[in-house]
């Protein structure tokens, strides 16, 4: 880590400044937990979104993509129901929601983000949305703890936020982010949605920069069970209220900023995989040793989705000729006879056939909570990395019981 990038500790949204946050149960989920947050933001800023690349988006996703153009005042977000597939009525529910948080916070409603997430094909309670809002108008500035990150949880185990402090001897600034998701991950933004807020001064185009490059590393490079959702997407929101000389070049000072945002969406990334559902195991695969970017991403996702190679993981079983099956598929030219496939450090496969490995030693890896995959094609000097879980009956018991 740069020295001048520190991690925080116990970090909250309230960190950064211009930002106030809280949750609350409003009654959306049946089990009483939280289900409703929202952030405000003490003035105009600039807002950056990737969303979903599944063709059936949300309700929320169709809106929040015209009002992120505009300066953002506040995000809403409800778990619980994901207001998906509920044609022009989940719409307008949706911009109701900007309406009902616009009139309680005195803001336009067009500078408002709404995000839902849970079950697909069911209106939203809009009534009970209502009240809810009017009651965390009135809670928004106290103190709490962590409140908004718990109330966008779904199936997640554990809340997930990363923050650090950007601290020179003639500035600092903060960039902390939070994100749910356990199920539905995969490239493109799948059922997870992620933010992260910053207080550095910076441009609008050199934040968007730093944002979309943030991304293909850490929420496009993870995956848990292949399925890419309707809703989910992330937000960079920038409130401009540090210190700091205002970032409007690719200098140093952008780098140190670009660096910070990238470290934390990668550790928001991780640790959805780390709680995926049904998850034992968080599994780095690393494809290097191939022609371009482009085929070395290819590769380490069809290992990384391949059902058989995770559910390999879960029986800790060292069959390494799935791995170098799924290579073999995953559309990328290679050639066997080039291949190198390692678990940690210890040499499998090469030369087109295993080598002489020692079964315990493999298996004492498997046995791990964390372990590594690489595959070295030898043809190139490109790389990839892709995170990925074991697929376990528990994951199975999740998804099928979900909407009991």
């Amino acid at each position: 880590m740069n020295k001048k990038i520190i991690l925080i500790n116990n970090p909250a949204i309230e960190m950064v400044q211009g930002f106030h946050s809280n949750g609350i149960a409003s009654g959306i989920k049946k089990n009483g937990n939280h289900d409703l947050g929202v952030v405000f933001f003490d003035k105009e800023c600039d807002g950056f979104g990737m969303f979903t690349t599944n063709k059936v988006k949300a309700a929320p996703v169709l809106v929040s993509k015209k009002h992120i153009k505009n300066k953002i005042r506040a995000l809403f977000v409800n778990s619980g129901n994901a207001n998906a597939c509920t044609g022009e009525s989940g719409f307008n529910d949706a911009i109701n929601i900007c309406k009902e948080i616009g009139e309680s916070f005195n803001i336009p409603y067009t500078s408002v983000i709404p995000m839902s997430t849970g079950v697909i094909g069911q209106r939203l309670p809009t009534t009970v949305i209502k009240n809810g809002i009017i009651k965390i108008s009135k809670i928004i500035n106290e103190p709490n703890d962590n409140q908004f990150v718990k109330a966008i949880m779904t199936t997640d185990t554990k809340m997930k936020i990363y923050g650090v402090k950007v601290k020179t001897e003639n500035y600092e600034y903060s960039v902390i982010g939070c994100a749910k998701g356990s199920g539905m991950i995969h490239p493109n933004m799948a059922t997870m949605l992620g933010f992260i807020f910053s207080d550095a001064v910076i441009s609008k185009s050199m934040a968007n920069k730093a944002f979309r490059s943030s991304i293909d590393k850490s929420f496009n490079s993870i995956t848990v069970d292949g399925d890419t959702s309707t809703n989910d997407s992330v937000f960079l929101f920038n409130s401009n209220c540090a210190n700091n000389k205002p970032i409007t070049s690719s200098n140093a000072d952008y780098k140190l900023y670009e660096e910070a945002v990238q470290m934390v969406a990668s550790q928001l990334a991780r640790k959805i995989v780390e709680d995926g559902e049904g998850a034992t195991k968080l599994v780095e695969v690393e494809v290097k040793g191939a022609k371009n970017i482009k085929q070395a991403k290819q590769a380490a996702f069809s290992v990384a989705t391949s059902s058989l190679v995770k559910t390999a993981f879960y029986g800790e079983d060292a069959n390494w000729g799935r791995i170098v099956c799924a290579i073999g598929y995953s559309g990328i030219p290679c050639k066997p006879e080039n291949i190198k496939l390692y678990f940690d450090n210890l040499l499998l496969f090469k030369n087109g056939e295993p080598t002489t490995f020692n079964e315990a030693d493999a298996s004492k890896i498997l046995k791990k909570t964390e372990f590594k995959v690489t595959v070295d094609l030898g043809i190139g000097n490109k790389s990839w990395t892709v995170w990925t879980t074991d697929l376990t009956n528990e994951y199975i018991r999740i998804n099928a019981n979900y909407r009991s």
